[in-house]
């Protein structure tokens, strides 16, 4: 199997490109977007190219996006950050700025629709907020650990997130009302030694495993839980007791990203070891294992039969097993 690299659209006083976020599909459901410096750079699935460049009003600290986009097809809205500690939803037909979201003390990490009428967004300030998507009004804030992970089940009306310490946070989307908390206990990992030059690419004083959730996605039976950590393992959990049922060892370093193809019961796991690894969902068994180069894995998406991966300011495209 091999991969396929695309390169951002880059302006003439930029050879290097944009640091990307995380990978999206976009509400037409004909591109792949991912966001840089101010920017959201979209990929037509069709050909590979990179189409259109669209300007947003995010500032990144660091000069790295922080925040994961966000859509929901139906009304073609999107969601990206806004200057450093706010975010904004986008009308992605004519891209044009419809509200913006103030109230956040740190860098919005990410933010969901939980249905037409309400956004849930969180934050390493340790809170997790619930927003009027079309007022920008505050409607209620649940404190918290630091929150960099989220991902919804739309047909249980139910949003996890997660965060340090292991903390895990079951949520009824529309309310915000807690369903289940717990922490996850750290995995004692299981994996070959990380290279010379990854160790270089991801800094010496980063090599340290952490119990810090950095992915979450919910099993297709809507019971469980899987997610990424920085303790170099992939879990699944069950969503009321965090009790955990399986766990997949291979990473060497950090797991950033995980998703779920359920028509082929696979498992999907980004790290920046620099590895995109392919699972068996319901045995412990690593079924590839796909080098993309460089550690610098920020999010990875799973659509029609391909694993879409960004790599510092690359969208790199892996075919999934037969």
């Amino acid at each position: 199997m091999t991969s396929v690299r695309y390169r951002q659209k880059l302006d003439p006083d930029d050879p290097v490109g944009d640091p990307l976020g995380p990978p999206m599909l976009w509400p037409d459901g004909r591109h792949v977007a991912a966001n840089g410096r101010g920017r959201i750079f979209l990929w037509d699935l069709a050909t590979g190219e990179c189409s259109q460049v669209l300007k947003s009003t995010a500032i990144c600290r660091d000069g790295e996006p922080t925040f994961r986009l966000a859509s929901e097809p139906v009304l073609g809205r999107v969601l990206e950050a806004h200057k450093i500690r706010e975010f904004a939803l986008w009308d992605s037909t004519d891209w044009r700025c419809v509200q913006t979201f103030r109230g956040h003390g740190e860098p919005v990490q990410t933010a969901a629709f939980v249905n037409d009428e309400r956004i849930l967004s969180i934050s390493s300030d340790s809170t997790a907020k619930l927003w009027d998507a079309w007022t920008g009004e505050q409607l209620r804030t649940l404190d918290t650990l630091p929150l960099y992970a989220l991902s919804e089940f739309q047909a249980g009306g139910l949003v996890a997130v997660g965060g340090g310490q292991g903390s895990v946070i079951v949520l009824d989307g529309p309310t915000l009302d807690v369903r289940a908390s717990f922490h996850l206990p750290m995995a004692s990992a299981r994996h070959e030694p990380l290279s010379d030059e990854r160790k270089r690419q991801v800094g010496s004083t980063w090599n340290g495993a952490r119990n810090h959730i950095q992915a979450l996605a919910w099993h297709p039976d809507g019971e469980h839980l899987l997610c990424g950590s920085w303790d170099f393992v992939a879990r699944m959990f069950h969503r009321d007791t965090g009790r955990v049922v399986r766990e997949w060892h291979g990473h060497a370093h950090w797991v950033c990203a995980v998703a779920v193809e359920p028509s082929r019961g696979l498992l999907c796991t980004g790290s920046s070891d620099g590895t995109v690894r392919v699972w068996s969902l319901h045995s412990p068994e690593c079924l590839a294992v796909h080098d993309v180069g460089h550690a610098d894995i920020e999010g990875l998406l799973l659509h029609d039969g391909a694993i879409y991966v960004t790599c510092r300011s690359e969208l790199v495209v892996i075919p999934l097993p037969a």
